[in-house]
């Protein structure tokens, strides 16, 4: 199913219909309001509207929001065997936990990555994907999927910092690294939407690769050990008519042209206080390429006053919802130290808001 077909789909209702449409570049009624949230952050704004949750919120007061990780999104489910460090923490089927577990932290060659014990097709069951599918689409709201890790991001993530950066002056380890994780994550996004029977709408990637104001590699180095990876996993996901959102929150601009070839269809969160990221640029930029996800400056949402708020949203609507092409939301996640008056002004003003 492609996305023109999916727009006319007879399950498609006023919520999907206004995400769709911004996720092909369109301008619905008004910009979808896209956002995650930590923790309780959301609570006292549920309390606010006299709802209990996301979707109550939505049916109380048209706040749409999106998400590629919540509740929305279908992924295989990992039935493999259990995995835990020495130290008792529970690991993920990587071997990962949170930056003190790194599952590749001891594959310093390329006979060790060849030893290693990678994650197996058979160790994930996708036999739910449809149907989750099916009721995500009856519930109003787009189906995401993911996510793909094939950059600098989930290098960093399995071998640490100081160790992906040596990685990445070894051509041949850099080889060997990329075709075991290559034939991992293809495999295993090939299984996940070919079990989604085109009923699978977005598919998340993320690649965080930049610092505040820098790449913490060369754009040559990226585009030599990670960009034919990306491009070929893109293209599966375009081949199942789905579109790519990715997520990199760090200074990207020397790769945005290369983000666009290969076939990134969505940008999120694009704020506007990294380097380079200068929203008036970025419109001209962008314009009829790229859609973009994000955009109101998460240090006004956590350092302003509703007033503010409303400023820098109504700022993010007019420089970019003419164009087409913009789900709004921070430029983060809403996190613990936003106030919920910041929240609520930046619900109720895009709310308002009409082309």
């Amino acid at each position: 199913m492609n996305m023109s077909s999916t727009l006319k789909d007879p399950l498609i209702t006023p919520r999907r219909k206004r995400i769709l449409t911004a996720l092909c570049s369109g301008m619905p009624d008004r910009p979808p309001i896209a956002f995650d949230s930590h923790g309780n952050t959301m609570d006292a704004v549920y309390r606010h509207y006299g709802v209990a949750d996301k979707n109550g919120l939505f049916l109380k007061t048209g706040v749409d929001g999106f998400s590629v990780w919540e509740w929305n999104a279908v992924m295989g489910r990992y039935k493999g065997k259990s995995r835990m460090a020495e130290d008792g923490t529970a690991l993920d089927f990587w071997g990962n936990s949170s930056q003190h577990h790194y599952g590749l932290f001891d594959c310093d060659s390329i006979e060790a990555l060849m030893a290693h014990s990678w994650p197996r097709m058979e160790d994930f069951d996708f036999s739910h994907v449809h149907a989750r599918a099916l009721e995500i689409k009856r519930m109003d709201m787009v189906v995401s999927a993911g996510h793909i890790g094939l950059g600098y991001q989930i290098h960093n993530m399995l071998r640490g910092n100081e160790k992906a950066l040596f990685d990445v002056c070894d051509p041949d380890f850099m080889s060997a690294y990329m075709g075991k994780m290559e034939d991992f994550t293809l495999a295993y996004l090939r299984r996940l939407l070919e079990a989604g029977h085109g009923e699978i709408e977005v598919v998340r990637a993320d690649d965080d690769v930049g610092t505040m104001d820098r790449l913490m590699i060369s754009p040559e180095m990226w585009r030599r050990y990670y960009k034919p990876a990306w491009n070929r996993a893109f293209d599966l996901v375009h081949s199942h008519g789905a579109k790519v959102w990715m997520h990199s929150c760090g200074y990207i601009w020397p790769l945005l042209e290369d983000l666009i070839e290969i076939g990134v269809d969505c940008w999120n969160p694009f704020p506007p206080y990294v380097h380079d990221n200068e929203h008036e640029r970025l419109r001209n930029f962008r314009r009829g390429r790229l859609v973009l996800d994000g955009g109101v400056s998460q240090m006004v949402l956590i350092n302003g006053s509703a007033a503010d708020v409303r400023k820098e949203t109504l700022r993010v609507l007019d420089m970019f919802a003419p164009d087409g092409g913009l789900l709004i939301g921070p430029s983060q996640v809403f996190t613990e130290d936003i106030s919920s008056d910041n929240i609520v002004a930046f619900f109720d003003t895009v709310l308002a808001w009409r082309k």
